[in-house]
């Protein structure tokens, strides 16, 4: 069975997880994301893919060679996650360099820059010489200490990088650059109700985005249980006055270390740590569509960019897409008849695979299967969710079940 989707971003071979980099130039969209070319047959080595669409209408990825290869001594154990600046015309990849020496994790924090990103080859990535910018860690933080994430701030820049303590709690800190080479730490977020934090031993792939007069916080928290959500409010130097505490961000079983950018696109990984275990053959996991998002009465809302996906059935990398008004429950089912997933939507709340309910305003639902990778959206925009479904033959498509 081939569980490849069409419209969701797969990797040619290997393991995919975390998206990176995420930026539009014209009306293509750039995603990079971490990926082990050799996984499983080979150990880990954890580089960049690339990927590109369109961004005004649903067209298969076109898959480019990497972008990024752990091949220098500041990250010969990987090439960790990281974002996009585009700078008028530069633009620059930062990403973090994994070395692990005498029993020692030693992060830095580097730059890349990007010539000809759209061009037939996918871009020709430069790393500057004056990597690492960020050596290491600073005093009082651990080797846990990843993924830079960059946004403009007045006429300069800051970069917000998740980190753990040396007492084991799971934090985000801040750098700020007015050129994009020169970073000056500046310490800590500080939150002003630590009630409505998640907690965590390390907080990861951090999102800081302005949106309005308002910042959205969203960060990945691990625990026993890794999960992925986001805080609203007013940040002030490195204030940070919560206006509504940590929320999910997508309440599916399988999504994990989005990546957002300033024009309010996002999309996240449908994989999570140490679940590589599925029937595909040569590859593993898929990012999600990539979403619009919004903010309204301080709920961060999601939809997919394109407004359809073309119907596939009979084609390499089935799918089926519907739009649902009012109540009711709908099951997918493969061509066998069988059920493979059912969504549940009453009284105002939504369930998936006879789960628990979960809040839900009335409206139309968008349910979509592309190959393995199935998404649902609810609630005007408020709920989104994401699940990896394999089925026994291809989608037939979602039908009511009462």
């Amino acid at each position: 069975m081939n569980y490849r989707p069409n419209f969701h971003l797969a990797p040619p071979q290997g393991r995919l997880n975390d998206p990176n980099g995420v930026f539009v130039d014209g009306d293509t969209l750039h995603v990079y994301y971490q990926h082990d070319p050799a996984f499983p047959r080979q150990p880990k080595r954890t580089g960049w893919g690339h990927g590109t669409t369109s961004v005004s209408a649903p067209t298969p990825w076109q898959h480019h060679p990497d972008a990024l290869y752990p091949d220098l001594p500041y990250d010969k154990d990987g090439c960790y996650s990281g974002g996009a600046v585009v700078d008028g015309t530069d633009v620059w990849l930062f990403y973090t360099g994994n070395l692990k020496e005498d029993g020692r994790r030693t992060p830095s924090q580097n730059r890349v820059r990007v010539i000809d990103p759209s061009g037939p080859e996918g871009g020709i990535y430069l790393r500057d010489e004056n990597n690492p910018l960020i050596p290491d860690s600073p005093e009082g933080f651990t080797g846990h200490f990843r993924d830079p994430q960059i946004t403009r701030d007045g006429d300069g820049w800051r970069m917000v990088i998740g980190a753990q303590t040396e007492d084991e709690r799971g934090t985000i800190v801040m750098y700020r650059s007015q050129d994009l080479a020169q970073w000056e730490f500046q310490g800590e977020i500080a939150f002003d109700d630590p009630s409505q934090l998640p907690g965590g031993y390390m907080w990861e792939c951090p999102n800081l985005l302005t949106v309005g007069d308002k910042q959205v916080l969203i960060f990945c928290p691990q625990a026993k249980t890794n999960r992925c959500g986001y805080i609203v409010g007013t940040l002030d130097g490195l204030d940070f006055h919560i206006e509504r505490g940590f929320t999910l961000l997508d309440h599916g079983t399988q999504f994990y270390a989005p990546q957002a950018t300033e024009d309010g696109i996002l999309l996240g990984w449908m994989g999570k740590p140490a679940q590589d275990d599925t029937p595909t053959q040569g590859w593993v996991h898929t990012l999600t569509l990539p979403r619009r998002i919004w903010l309204e009465d301080n709920y961060l809302h999601q939809e997919p960019l394109w407004s359809a996906l073309p119907e596939t059935h009979g084609r390499e990398g089935f799918g089926s897409t519907i739009d649902i008004k009012g109540e009711g429950s709908f099951a997918l089912i493969d061509a066998a008849g069988d059920e493979a997933f059912r969504v549940t939507q009453r009284d105002g709340t939504i369930a998936f695979n006879g789960g628990d309910p979960i809040g839900c305003p009335d409206g139309e639902m968008r349910l979509i299967a592309d190959g393995c990778a199935v998404e649902v959206y609810a609630g005007g925009g408020r709920i989104a969710a994401s699940f990896a479904v394999f089925g026994e033959s291809p989608w037939q498509g979602w039908e009511p079940r009462g």
